[in-house]
């Protein structure tokens, strides 16, 4: 090719430590790839050691940092080991793979992640964590990390309305159209996966994991005990106990204070701002969390990091907002009971606290089952003193936890003033809004913020509204009534 160039060996390793720098992973970072005027297609290329324009690596450099390409630029021509020519279709298959802005620090898990995958050779391993915590970044950078372990790599991207059968039948057309059209389902494709040392990439399991449980755990398990030569990693919001003994199991928590900081410079930040480690406290380490407020920190309030804290309050972007919301619909009926619980108290409970104000019992083994999920979901924090270990929220999912709240039980409020059916009563049968055993300011928090949104829609017809309700529970049954009556008393009095 006239007028082309390729990377030495020792040139991709200038890059790489370039690019780490500004936490970018090599080929999924849009930002990359989009102000060098290039594609993605060729950032790949110019990784694989194949020639590209002039031109065009010279910009690749530049956008990193590097001004000098020429010494990035290979002295001479040499092979790669592996090229995109080499490969076919079945080896190499990123097209679901989503870009990423920026990745930082992880080591530790990168290190744990790769010794399951590679030295202790397990099947599946998986990532879960609460939404925006970096669970498809690290995987991106784990894939970038070990391609030179793996034939081939594969990534699948699934989606709310993605069913275990379509999903299979495209990693068998990738791999063997014959066996797609057979539809010889997982046995099929541990035996496509027996045939070259590949990495398969199932991110957001979740939605297969809600809409066929069994059929999903089935196949994991099958995935994890066949004979075969590949690896598979999982990304999920779900922390389902499937086949715990063959499935190793990383719960992705925040990033730790030197890799947010690093973050935050890369939003414009240059580190020494008042606040700085307070804001990431307060959004615990959360990379999504951090980068869409950080724009907030800037045009809102020139930078000042202070200014924000100061409001006391929590900014939650759009985007991580949907996304907590949606990781909350997913859950079990009790889990979310127990995250409105919380949201109602504002303080860490105990289990055996929690447990007395359930409407309806359930079982000890029930109730922790289902603690022990959340909190591996990185949604619960574990408060451990003097007496036994208490629950509480982690802010984000508090905020996100108690706007789904105060929606839910406004719109059941405004139905049964319609319908006059108490049976739409949900929430506020099931859930005291005023936090047990007090009577201050901070306890009757979610009631007043409930009555501002009720007074919104209904104005001064709102006391005769919540009056007509209540007698509507005369001569019901006690559990039919639960606190649907203590709760409207206490917004008709406040």
């Amino acid at each position: 090719m006239a007028n082309s160039v390729k990377a030495s060996i020792a040139g991709l390793a200038i890059v790489d430590q370039a690019r780490q720098r500004r936490g970018w992973t090599k080929t999924s970072t849009a930002r990359w790839w989009q102000d060098s005027h290039t594609s993605r297609a060729t950032l790949r290329r110019f990784w694989q050691g194949d020639r590209i324009q002039q031109e065009i690596f010279i910009a690749l450099c530049q956008t990193v940092g590097i001004e000098h390409w020429e010494k990035i630029a290979a002295a001479d021509d040499f092979t790669p080991p592996t090229t995109t020519a080499q490969l076919d279709t079945a080896q190499l298959d990123w097209d679901e793979a989503p870009d990423v802005e920026c990745f930082f620090g992880r080591s530790q898990e990168l290190q744990q992640l790769e010794q399951w995958l590679v030295s202790d050779r397990r099947p599946v391993v998986a990532i879960d964590g609460m939404a925006g915590i970096g669970k498809t970044a690290l995987a991106l950078s784990l894939t970038e990390r070990l391609q030179a372990e793996f034939e081939g790599f594969v990534w699948r991207s699934l989606h709310p309305t993605t069913d275990l059968l379509s999903l299979l039948n495209s990693l068998l057309g990738l791999f063997d159209q014959s066996a797609a059209e057979m539809r010889s389902g997982t046995a099929e494709l541990i035996r496509q996966l027996n045939q070259r040392r590949r990495l398969l990439v199932l991110d957001g399991l979740e939605a297969a994991q809600v809409q066929e449980p069994n059929l999903t755990a089935a196949f994991l398990k099958q995935l994890s005990r066949g004979v075969h030569q590949s690896r598979i990693l999982i990304t999920s919001n779900l922390a389902n106990p499937i086949d715990e003994a063959t499935i190793s199991r990383l719960s992705l928590k925040g990033l730790q204070q030197a890799d947010a900081l690093e973050l935050l410079r890369s939003q414009g930040f240059t580190g020494k701002e008042p606040g700085l480690a307070a804001l990431i406290r307060l959004y615990h380490g959360n990379p999504l969390a951090l980068r869409l407020v950080s724009p907030l920190i800037q045009s809102v309030f020139g930078g000042s990091v202070t200014d924000l804290l100061n409001q006391n309050t929590l900014v939650v972007g759009d985007r991580l907002h949907a996304l907590l919301q949606r990781q909350i619909c997913l859950l079990s009926v009790l889990e979310r009971e127990i995250l409105y619980w919380l949201a109602i108290w504002q303080e860490p409970i105990s289990f055996c606290r929690l447990q007395t104000h359930l409407l309806i019992p359930v079982s000890p083994t029930a109730l922790l089952e289902s603690i022990t999920l959340l909190e591996r979901r990185s949604l619960l924090e574990k408060w451990v003193g003097a007496e036994q270990p208490s629950f509480t929220l982690q802010p984000l999912v508090m905020k996100v936890v108690t706007d789904e709240l105060l929606e839910h039980v406004g719109r059941e409020i405004a139905q049964v003033a319609l319908s006059h059916d108490i049976q739409q009563f949900v929430l506020l049968r099931t859930h005291r809004l005023l936090r047990p055993g007090t009577d201050d300011i901070a306890g009757d928090r979610i009631l007043n913020q409930l009555r501002e949104r009720l007074w919104q829609i209904h104005g001064a017809a709102l006391p005769q509204i919540l009056e007509q309700i209540l007698l509507l529970l005369q001569n019901r049954p006690p559990l039919a009534i639960g606190y649907i009556g203590c709760n409207l008393a206490s917004l008709a009095i406040l």
